[in-house]
């Protein structure tokens, strides 16, 4: 397939940016820290307690490979930026 858009044509940027919202996963993440520590207290299967577990280390290392190590601190202790400090 040729491409027609010719040699000046503004092309996108091969960058995508994708919005995120430290707020929503922060609640996601700590809903489902405490769902997998109240299976843990009260005596849940063991399967689902794992699965949780793993969705809890899941979502952390999304955050990680999406925004480094200042994404992952921010997560735990808010940042100035997004006004939970």
């Amino acid at each position: 397939m040729r491409d027609h858009t010719g040699s000046g044509a503004d092309r996108p940027s091969p960058e995508i940016e994708i919005p995120i919202s430290l707020s929503r996963i922060r609640i996601k993440f700590f809903a489902f820290a405490g769902l997998t520590a109240g299976c843990a207290i009260f005596g849940a299967t063991g399967w689902l307690t794992l699965t949780l577990l793993l969705t809890c280390v899941g979502i952390l290392l999304a955050v990680a490979i999406i925004g480094g190590r200042e994404l992952t601190h921010a997560l735990f202790f808010g940042s100035p930026a997004d006004g939970s400090r």
